[in-house]
């Protein structure tokens, strides 16, 4: 039996009244929980035959865990007829187009522009639903109202002149010409009653920030964001021969070959002569996640060159940030973090940072590669649950899948230090694993 929080409860209870309703829920509350179940229900009781859940790549792993929450006979009905299915994907697939008993969006904000192809497929396919649900901690970003009204044209949608439109906001045209002002460029400059508009907002969603939740843990349970391993070839022959022939790379021993395949995860190689640069998927699940955040937010890391990689990107969009690694002469930057309201993000390196500072302005961390030691875990975890700290704390890990980096992190989470023997019995298995699968082939 699944145990939900107080929260949770409310949540599902509104799901239950509402064929269309948002859960505006903070990262971290437990958003897919209550949805899962609403699903089964629905299923359950032959309201509904299927369902379709499309969320950010990164996402979609969240969502496959807590299926597993479930009994085995329920794994089986949502494996069945449950579709998971990224924001990236879903609108390049066309035999999506039919009729769905009920649609979820994870992180709802990706189609908060109603102008892209995936939003306008997005609401499209809304039309041919019975159920709808929106899930998502930041439905409106920077104060821009008009943000809103896609997603509740997904909640309530009616076909007008051969164009969505929301049942409850109206047109587009309607919505802008009742609740905002325009500048020359016909874009909104500020709005008009605002009031009408957020009680409207308020009649079809349930709002929930982690500081109201009196019965989250201080410490929320880890959340795993999966990544794609982009260059699968150069892994493998690392992994098999401990070279790459193509960089003329050898890994003569497990320490350098441990390190040569968590650099590969995180998209780089570092040989004596130069660093050459590879394809990786975290920096753009980390940009998807930021393109949803609003609060202050701590990001550890191990690599050098991952630190550059997000500050380009912070620079890229526009978000003020400090940097405390090796390389910062100032060890108390984190001070400008803590007490400067317009800096978002910390980026830490774990050896520079996982001791002796105070980030509880941010309740939230994205480890955006692991440590392989338990001690530097948890010191870093401290960091933003400290006294001063108000809120349950988020501690988010991006994995890259079918990697080195999914052992260490299950070392990491019985508290013990990936050594180098552990990394010798994982590359063994890794062998007897594909020999094995060869010869069944």
């Amino acid at each position: 039996m699944i145990q939900l929080y107080r929260h949770q409860e409310i949540a599902l209870e509104h799901c239950r009244k509402n064929q269309g309703f948002a859960l505006f829920m903070d990262q971290g509350c437990g958003k897919t929980l209550p949805a899962i179940i609403r699903i089964l229900e629905l299923i359950k009781s032959k309201q509904i035959k299927d369902a379709l859940v499309i969320a950010p790549k990164a996402v979609l792993g969240s969502w496959y865990r807590d299926f597993e929450k479930f009994e085995t006979y329920e794994q089986e009905i949502l494996t069945k007829k449950v579709t998971l299915i990224n924001y990236d994907m879903a609108w390049r697939k066309p035999e999506l187009v039919k009729h769905w008993g009920c649609i979820i969006l994870d992180e709802s904000h990706y189609i908060k522009n109603r102008t892209s192809k995936r939003s306008q497929f997005i609401l499209k396919l809304a039309l041919k639903s019975d159920y709808r649900y929106i899930l998502t901690g930041t439905p409106i970003s920077n104060g821009k109202l008009e943000d809103i009204w896609s997603q509740y044209a997904f909640l309530q949608p009616v076909l007008q002149r051969g164009k969505v439109a929301s049942k409850i906001l109206g047109t587009y045209s309607e919505f802008l010409e009742k609740y905002c002002i325009l500048n020359q460029f016909y874009a909104p400059s500020s709005y008009r009653n605002v009031n009408e508009l957020q009680n409207i907002i308020a009649e079809h969603s349930y709002r929930v920030i982690k500081s109201q939740c009196l019965d989250l843990p201080k410490k929320l349970p880890d959340q795993i964001y999966e990544v794609e391993l982009k260059e699968k070839a150069l892994y493998k022959e690392l992994h098999k021969y401990s070279t790459i022939e193509k960089y003329e790379i050898l890994a003569e021993n497990p320490l350098s070959r441990m390190i040569r395949l968590r650099q590969v995860c995180s998209g780089f190689i570092n040989t004596e002569k130069e660093q050459i640069i590879l394809k990786c998927e975290k920096i753009k699940a980390l940009k998807e996640f930021l393109e949803g955040y609003e609060k202050k937010l701590v990001i550890f890391t191990q690599f050098t060159y991952s630190i550059v990689q997000i500050e380009a990107l912070l620079q890229e969009m526009k978000i003020r940030y400090v940097t405390l690694d090796g390389r910062q002469k100032d060890k108390f930057v984190w001070r400008e973090f803590q007490s400067d309201e317009s800096i978002q993000v910390i980026i830490c390196q774990y050896e520079s940072a996982c001791a002796g500072i105070d980030l509880f302005s941010a309740d939230t961390i994205i480890y955006y590669e692991p440590t392989i030691r338990s001690t530097t875990l948890e010191q870093s975890r401290d960091r933003i649950h400290r006294t001063g700290q108000k809120n349950p704390c988020s501690y988010i890990h991006f994995i890259t899948k079918g990697t080195l980096e999914e052992e260490i992190y299950k070392t990491l989470k019985d508290y013990g230090d990936f050594t180098e023997k552990l990394f010798t019995q994982y590359m063994n298995q890794y062998h007897r694993g594909r020999k094995q699968r060869r010869i069944s082939a």
